[in-house]
């Protein structure tokens, strides 16, 4: 991409918005084809952990629970100062749940609380940790 495309925040919210209605109108695969392309078009958006969380939960909403992890996950190491980092850990744990990983879904929501035991995924992870 060229510099201009990069720097043109208004393309980038458009990008991010676009993406954003094709998953609120339920067409989670091309939610999740746009959102991915949004992440590659601009790394360095303050948009970035946002679209890579919401290609976690188009994965999600398609059950395709690996590819979801491997979204979600993204986020949990590349911006784990983003508001979206506790939620990916959430979903990560949800669907390590659903694969059968009781483990590693625990260590997910263990992990959560630690990182970020003031967020409100945080309080839901606990509850969850309750139950088991």
């Amino acid at each position: 991409p060229t510099a201009a495309s990069a720097a043109d925040p208004a393309r980038e919210g458009k990008d991010y918005e676009a993406a954003l209605n094709q998953f609120k109108a339920a067409k989670y695969k091309e939610a999740a084809w746009a959102f991915s392309a949004f992440v590659q078009k601009y790394p360095d958006s303050s948009l970035a952990p946002n679209a890579q969380f919401w290609l976690g939960n188009a994965w999600v909403a398609q059950r395709n629970c690996a590819k979801a992890i491997e979204a979600h996950s993204v986020v949990t190491t590349k911006y784990t100062d983003s508001a979206k980092a506790p939620d990916a850990w959430l979903a990560m744990a949800g669907c390590q749940q659903e694969m059968g990983n009781a483990a590693a879904a625990r260590r997910s929501l263990e992990t959560l609380v630690a990182k970020y035991p003031n967020s409100p995924a945080a309080d839901t992870a606990q509850q969850r940790l309750k139950k088991k």
